[in-house]
């Protein structure tokens, strides 16, 4: 507590009376538990309430620090912590807590879980309970950071682990916060755990010639500083000028000299001097005080201005790289970050970065927007002032289910690397690096993106498949009546942009299939010289349908004479009644190919090919439904198939779409049974005899016997359903047999589940 006392020192009585009270209560919690490496445990809270602190953040988060880890490790409760401590610290630390409960809740259920199920369902719900309260991914970074400056006492394999988790998501969520401070340290101790031989060699070789570039950095931090503070117009406009050296980050020189195939030596930037400036604040207007949102637009301006004519001054002591310029403070990073960066050539004759900004814009480059609770304590973020990429992770929590593909989608499309791009408006766009022009279509407005033809790209024409580069001004060209092409999803980078191209398709592909249904049976009535407009009347196809398909939209009956389910003669015997002595001879069934094709079925009205879930394994005669899978296309399973009944459940309707076995195609199936019957001798002899006699070769055969009864595993091709109850009952018919199951299977292994065949 003595580490963190100083930090909130300069808050209310309450505050640090509310504080000191989350401490004793930790520390009783704790009592007794030590960490890995031997240390009392709440040493590791009282870090995290520091490192808050640090940050500036409010109190309720500073008390969620010492209280995240009591809910998880001690009879502690939510209701206990929000009776003493409030609402809003109990969301925070059931936010950090309910996560790894939930996945030790699966664990237990589901044995074979592996644990990156378990680490992706944990991210998951963490990015999810993010979005309703930023708070809660800000103290569990703090939490993170802790445990990552403490790693030397895991195992290797969990330092591997955990710094690779730390790499691809946390340090990420830090940059896109805008929490500099944190990311580069994330990056660094990550970097030392899972490179440790690049880690030591990129630190040996710096520390060789560290003497002489600090004293080259000191030379010139005393000349800049001397050069801000005698200028006169300075002197007028800032209470402050705090200049200082800063070192580049080791992450960030392995991961430029890697990228850029550059030395140690062509590295500019390995030193920086960063000026901080501090605005004084505008007089007030005699007689009426000026509106306060014309005085945050003037301080703007005052910040702006003094940092400007900084890099004027610095440019004019120094001679400044070409091309070695960058202006944030006029075109922001999409986190937030603000300021000047320059590298111009000092006087020893090294290239320096300088970075110049306000105090307000260090502040929000150091902490992101942790910086909000410092100017504005004890106020939430409200839905406005949410970045954008955080609104975007709420949409892919609702699109995507699977937590693997969930957390794939949120590293691919939200914390990797983006790309920052102007609207011909001047409006700035954030997208993925690698995103195109049709990206950015989609990302202004579904319209424009199903109606563009081109793009133009700083005033010249593209194709739709350029890469946009950071500062490009992208205009889209559009037709009224364009539609998208197949051929977008193949260079579209965003899941917004495919899942929109992709709708398009399918809401297509559903016309069409409406249409030929609506035809089918129109051309029959005609040919049998009924009365069309009278019988295809809206009401009665209501009850037609509602007979033939369990629902009364007509939709649902053309879908279904167009995909064969459903012929048009049996339509029309239901519409009139009188054509029951017409009926229509059958055809005689076709001849069956020697091996099926896989996945011939229907998905909503039209033929695709399909893959069939291992943990069903459906064969022809099953009811299925098929279910669109990221890249893969679709997969059908059984209707009754656990997974299936999630899916439903949990799923967007348009990835669980109705399907149908297509009747003209022999689909023949790898079925595994397993025949329960009381031992005797010559038992599998006789099992063996029925399949010789039905000609049928088994792919394998295994024979045992567990508990009072013997099992036989057979593995054979069948038919379809019909087939497989034929085969069924004959087998049923051998003296001392049991029951048949038809056992589901995955990766060759039975699971628990056995579909009893009826």
């Amino acid at each position: 507590m003595e580490a963190l006392r100083p930090l909130i020192s300069e808050r209310s009585p309450e505050e640090r009376t509310r504080i000191e009270a989350a401490y004793e209560f930790s520390r009783d919690a704790h009592d007794g538990v030590a960490r890995k490496s031997g240390e009392p445990y709440i040493t590791h809270p009282v870090a995290v309430a520091v490192l808050l602190a640090e940050m500036g953040m409010d109190s309720d988060s500073v008390i969620a620090g010492l209280l995240h880890d009591t809910v998880e490790d001690t009879t502690v409760t939510l209701d206990d912590i929000a009776r003493h401590f409030g609402g809003d610290v109990r969301r925070i630390v059931e936010g950090e807590t309910k996560v790894s409960k939930l996945a030790k809740v699966a664990k237990a259920q589901d044995p074979d879980r592996t644990l990156s199920d378990e680490q992706s369902e944990n991210m998951r719900k963490l990015l999810i309970a993010m979005t309703s309260d930023i708070r809660i991914i800000i103290v569990k970074l703090a939490d993170r950071l802790h445990n990552m400056r403490t790693l030397s006492s895991m195992s290797p394999v969990k330092q591997q682990r955990i710094a690779r988790e730390t790499m691809e998501i946390f340090a990420p969520l830090a940059h896109r916060l805008g929490i500099g401070q944190v990311k580069w340290e994330l990056e660094d101790l990550s970097f030392r755990y899972l490179e440790p031989e690049a880690y030591r060699d990129l630190q040996s070789r710096l520390r060789t010639r560290q003497e002489e570039r600090e004293e080259h950095i000191r030379s010139a931090l005393t000349q800049m500083r001397e050069s801000l503070q005698e200028d006169l117009e300075l002197e007028e406009w800032v209470d402050d000028i705090n200049v200082s050296g800063r070192s580049k980050h080791l992450w960030s020189i392995y991961t430029k000299m890697r990228n850029e195939g550059k030395a140690l030596e062509q590295i500019f930037d390995l030193l920086a001097i960063r000026v901080i400036l501090t605005p004084r604040p505008l007089a007030q207007p005699e007689g009426k005080p000026r509106d306060p949102k014309k005085q945050e637009r003037a301080e703007e301006v005052r910040e702006k201005r003094v940092c400007y004519h900084s890099l004027s001054i610095v440019h004019s002591m120094w001679t400044p790289i070409p091309g070695r310029f960058k202006d944030y403070i006029a075109v922001p990073k999409p986190n937030g970050y603000q300021s000047l960066h320059t590298t111009v050539i000092s006087p020893s004759g090294q290239p320096v970065e300088v970075q110049i900004r306000s105090r307000r814009m260090h502040e929000v480059a150091e902490f992101g927007v942790a910086a909000h609770w410092m100017y504005k304590q004890g106020e939430r973020l409200n839905d406005r002032q949410k970045e954008g990429w955080l609104q975007r992770l709420q949409q892919l929590q609702h699109e995507i289910l699977d937590a693997s593909d969930f957390v794939d989608a949120v590293k691919d499309d939200l914390l990797g690397g983006r790309v920052v791009v102007f609207t011909p408006r001047g409006d700035t766009r954030d997208l993925p690096s690698g995103s195109t022009p049709i990206d950015f279509a989609y990302n202004v407005h579904s319209r424009i993106g199903d109606t563009a033809t081109g793009a133009r790209v700083n005033g010249s024409i593209v194709p739709l498949s350029y890469k946009l580069q950071n500062g490009d001004m992208v205009e889209i060209v559009t037709v009224k009546n364009g539609t998208p092409s197949k051929g977008w999803l193949s260079f579209a980078v965003t899941r917004s942009a495919r899942t929109k191209i992709r709708h398009h398709f399918r809401a297509e592909e559903r016309s069409e299939a409406l249409t030929h249904g609506h035809d089918l049976l129109e051309r029959y009535l005609r040919k049998r010289q009924l009365p069309v407009r009278q019988l295809m009347r809206t009401k009665l196809l209501e009850d037609v349908a509602d007979k033939l398909t369990g629902n009364r939209n007509p939709d649902d009956l053309y879908l279904a004479l167009h995909a064969g389910k459903l012929t048009t003669g049996m339509v029309a015997r239901t519409l009139a009644p009188q054509l029951e002595q017409e009926r229509v001879p059958t055809r005689a069934p076709r001849p069956a190919p020697a091996r099926s094709q896989e996945g011939q079925v229907y998905v909503e009205g039209v033929l695709s090919q399909a893959k069939r879930a291992m943990c069903c394994n459906p064969i022809a005669g099953d009811q299925i439904m098929a279910y669109v899978t990221r890249g893969r296309g679709y997969t059908i399973h059984r209707i009754d198939c656990p997974n299936m009944v999630r899916l439903l459940k949990d799923e967007p309707e348009d990835r669980c779409l109705p399907a149908s076995w297509n009747q003209g195609a022999a689909l023949s199936s790898t079925v595994e049974l397993d025949v329960v019957a009381t031992d005797r001798a010559g038992l599998l002899a006789d099992v063996l005899a029925v399949l010789v006699a039905q000609r049928r070769s088994p792919l394998k055969v295994e024979a045992g016997v567990r508990g009072p009864s013997a099992h036989i595993l057979l593995r054979l091709e069948i038919g379809g359903q019909l087939d497989l109850s034929h085969l069924a009952d004959a087998i049923k018919a051998v003296e001392g047999v049991q029951d048949v199951l038809r056992v589901g299977n995955k990766s060759g292994r039975a699971i628990p589940a056995e579909t009893r065949l009826r």
